[in-house]
């Protein structure tokens, strides 16, 4: 559920964005709405390269860096729905926070299934549940690419609140992800993530062994983060 409400965001924005831009103003040439969709890309990432490498680091919080990255996003769609039409800019500027939002979703849910599902069945298990997130979780692109937008031609027609239903539906499914993340949190509190046949080295206890997963592991040597104030 996580991966469906970013993943519909995202293949929505690709599929679409020039028409919601064409929709701010709708003065823009063919050349213009190509020039204009690019940013949106490369907001997306600058946020995979500065957030990913420091929610590796602290992957024990990985809800929190998704939900931070989905709410960028709902506040760049409610911008985008809500701006003054006499503030096109403004409204462009939603865009490019939802480009910047969606950066950092879909590596940190791909990476955190990795982290659960390799410590408890190994590859195996990374493989089948990686195609199972990917494969249901891709339900989200079908949504916003026949229901929405062009596909709902009463919420297309020109005017005020042209795309207006579209953007809130957008909204709503990532609230969703949004609940699925702490719903995920919640249960590897309660339920733990302790591996299926755990064997424990001579004199070691369970308590005693501290999972930490490669990407972690590898910002603490390469990035220097163990030698934060926090890490002393």
């Amino acid at each position: 559920m996580m991966y469906f409400g970013v993943v519909g965001v995202g293949i929505g924005t690709q599929l679409y964005a020039s028409v919601i831009i064409s929709g701010i103003n709708s003065g823009f040439s063919d050349i213009d709405l190509s020039l204009l969709t690019a940013p949106i890309w490369i907001m997306d990432l600058i946020a995979i390269l500065i957030v990913t490498p420091i929610s590796d680091r602290f992957h024990r919080h990985r809800a929190v860096f998704f939900s931070a990255a989905v709410c960028i996003q709902i506040v760049g769609l409610l911008t985008t729905t809500f701006a003054p039409h006499s503030q096109p800019w403004a409204r462009y500027g939603g865009l490019l926070m939802v480009g910047f939002g969606l950066g950092p979703t879909v590596p940190i849910c791909m990476t955190w299934t990795n982290e659960i599902f390799q410590r408890r069945h190994g590859e195996v298990g990374v493989a089948a549940a990686s195609a199972l997130v990917s494969g249901l979780g891709n339900l989200g692109s079908i949504t916003t690419t026949y229901a929405l937008y062009t596909g709902w031609p009463e919420d297309a027609k020109k005017g005020p609140h042209q795309y207006r239903k579209s953007n809130l539906t957008m909204i709503g499914i990532l609230c969703l992800s949004i609940l699925s993340s702490f719903v995920m949190m919640a249960l590897l509190k309660f339920v733990g993530n302790s591996p299926s046949n755990m064997i424990l080295s001579s004199g070691s206890s369970a308590e005693e062994e501290v999972f930490q997963d490669g990407a972690a592991r590898r910002e603490v040597q390469q990035r220097g983060f163990g030698k934060m104030w926090w890490s002393k």
